[in-house]
């Protein structure tokens, strides 16, 4: 069967059968499909996130330190980190419907637990151990939402769709994390109210779970497109494929780490701005000036790229926006400038650094084809996971005791009176700005993507072939 695993080494990598099918047929369910997705991506998100802004209601309703309600959310960096690979293999072997069963399932099951933590008979102290179980199992369900987009795009939709589907489903990830930070503060004035908050984030993984239930088969009857016909790379090759392909390496070693720097400055942002005389308002706006942009950047820029089919040309262009951007807010943190500045150079960070991440995936895909998708991604992914926890840790050991101008105007949120909390970060600034620099570089000069789908895609082109919508078959 197409899009299938080949375990015969006789077998070659990536044929087209010699018999083609005159006829690639969409299928309208695709579309509810890739609302489930969107959906799985956009609730796993808010679980994610959504006690960094009540981080101190957190604290005292499940009676615990600010390092373990941090934990609620670095858990799924970590598990990310270690799981991706048994997670995507599962994906490429068992089918994309497997994916989407087990992350929206694991998601509810998750979030369930979280609001078990907050029912009568569980003690205070008996509160955090269960929804760290809870968010401990959502953090599995990233692990094969994430990475499902790129691999159902390429099977479920046609060529000049792909990009946009894939980016709908991280602009979802984007509303998501929006939703995840910025509603909590508003529904929980007070620690009391926290059971709301939890069963409210619970609707999205529920509507997700209901719609699950509709994906009825992990291909669709028949293939959107010539390249789906080629007979994916030998599971026990795909290491191989991918160390000796160049391109990838290279889109591994320069945007795969690069993406970090966002994880890195948005978790740092907060500590970052307040010595600078910014207040827990400014750097919300700032966060969310980013997202909503990048939400929009996500949408407008896959369509682009589905038109124009330049993704290479494309991600090079607002790579190095992106770049010129992030450093543009270190500069303009360190001088103070206005915060109606920050808003403004946040939003054009959001609306070119958010789409790189869909249209770097794709750029995978194209370069590896017919390695399998899922595992593709993931490995890419593993590469920020990583980058992200590394510069998280090591950065702080950069900082510098605030200058007496600093202290008189800093904003930050002193904890237990200790004045040692509050760090200079201009010189980490200066790093991850230096480092996305030589990065951006290295990508511009030496990333030459090689299209294999779209070569697949031409030969379809070229030839008599109708392609069409319907839900027969």
């Amino acid at each position: 069967m197409y899009g299938s695993i080949d375990n015969d080494d006789s077998r070659p990598s990536s044929p087209t059968p010699l018999v083609t099918p005159l006829e690639f047929k969409v299928y309208r369910r695709r579309w509810l499909y890739l609302l489930c997705i969107c959906l799985a991506n956009l609730s796993n998100s808010i679980l994610w996130i959504n006690f960094a802004s009540i981080a101190n209601y957190a604290k005292v309703y499940f009676d615990v330190s600010y390092a373990a309600v941090n934990w609620l959310s670095l858990i799924f960096m970590v598990v990310c980190g270690i799981f991706t690979l048994p997670s995507t293999w599962a994906i490429d072997r068992f089918g994309i419907r497997f994916g989407i069963l087990t992350g929206v399932w694991l998601n509810l099951i998750g979030g369930s637990f979280r609001v078990i933590s907050t029912w009568g008979f569980v003690s205070v102290h008996g509160r955090y151990p269960i929804v760290f179980t809870g968010q401990l199992i959502c953090s599995f369900a990233q692990t094969f939402t994430l990475f499902l987009p790129t691999k159902f795009a390429f099977a479920w939709f046609p060529e000049h769709q792909r990009t946009l589907a894939n980016s709908l489903c991280f602009a979802t990830n984007f509303l998501g994390v929006f939703i995840g930070t910025v509603t909590p503060p508003l529904i929980v004035p007070n620690e009391h109210k926290i059971p709301l908050l939890l069963y409210l984030t619970l609707i999205p993984a529920i509507l997700a779970a209901a719609l699950s239930l509709t994906v009825r088969s992990s291909q669709p009857p028949t293939p959107s497109c010539l390249a789906a016909l080629d007979v994916k790379t030998p599971y026990r090759l795909v290491f191989k494929k991918l160390i000796t392909s160049k391109s990838y390496l290279i889109l591994f070693a320069t945007i795969g780490i690069g993406l970090s720097n966002n994880n890195t400055l948005s978790t740092l942002l907060q500590q970052i701005m307040c010595p600078f005389g910014y207040d827990n308002i400014a750097v919300g706006l700032c966060i969310g000036s980013f997202i909503i942009f990048g939400l929009i950047g996500c949408i407008v820029m896959g369509y682009i790229a589905d038109k124009t089919k330049k993704l290479e040309e494309l991600t090079k262009i607002l790579y190095s926006i992106g770049v010129i951007s992030l450093m543009c807010i270190g500069l303009f943190i360190v001088n103070e400038v206005k915060s109606y500045w920050l808003y403004l150079i946040f939003a054009i960070a959001g609306l070119s650094n958010a789409p790189i991440l869909p249209l770097s995936l794709d750029l995978s895909i194209e370069t590896t084809h017919p390695v399998p998708e899922a595992t593709v991604v993931g490995i890419f992914m593993v590469a920020s996971q990583v980058g992200s926890i590394l510069a998280i840790i090591i950065l702080p050991h950069f900082t510098m005791s605030p200058s007496p101008h600093q202290m008189s105007i800093q904003k930050c949120d002193i904890q237990d009176g200790q004045l040692d909390d509050i760090r200079d970060y201009s010189i980490p600034v200066y790093i991850l700005a230096a480092f996305s620099v030589v990065l951006v570089i290295c990508f511009i000069c030496f990333f030459h993507c090689e299209y294999r789908r779209q070569k697949k895609d031409e030969i379809e082109h070229n030839t008599v072939v109708v392609n069409t919508e319907g839900e027969s078959a």
